[in-house]
């Protein structure tokens, strides 16, 4: 008990020193500028405070600073010549495909299944498919609300809703 009270004087103490040393800084002696002219040192207490704007213009080097050996010499920018793409196009030996008349009529969703039951008409046939199911050579690749996307001898479609 007896040491902790010593020890809290102290440090109180030392806090009064420390704030005191700031206060005394900051509001204490006001500092004299001495300045040697040819009759001694003569005090100065009215000091200028202007500034002059100091400009200067910065110089292009034309060596390198970190290898005084080697003349510094900036690459010269390469020219990149644009190559026109010329495609010569082969006449299409390929027969333009004709897809079978496909209407989409909407969907059913179970609740046990996760995947929609999608009624198909193709070629005045109704047909039942689930995504990614294939009839008469049609897959069905996704089925959204109002739209199915469909692929038919890898061409890919999609048809709206009626």
């Amino acid at each position: 008990m007896m040491n902790k009270r010593y020890l809290n004087t102290a440090l109180m103490v030392l806090l009064v020193i420390v704030w005191g040393a700031v206060i005394y800084k900051f509001f204490g002696k006001k500092k004299t500028v001495m300045t040697y002219q040819d009759s001694g040192f003569v005090s100065n207490n009215n000091m200028d405070f202007t500034f002059s704007k100091d400009t200067f213009q910065l110089e292009l080097l034309n060596e390198d600073p970190f290898k005084a050996s080697k003349p510094f010499s900036r690459p010269n920018p390469i020219k990149v010549a644009k190559v026109k793409s010329t495609s010569v196009s082969k006449p299409s030996s390929k027969k333009p495909i004709t897809w079978p008349t496909i209407s989409y009529h909407g969907f059913v969703k179970a609740n046990g299944n996760a995947t929609k039951l999608i009624v198909l008409k193709i070629d005045n046939t109704l047909y039942r498919i689930r995504e990614n199911e294939t009839i008469n050579a049609i897959k069905l690749i996704k089925a959204y609300d109002d739209s199915l996307k469909i692929a038919f001898n890898k061409d890919q479609k999609t048809i709206k809703r009626q």
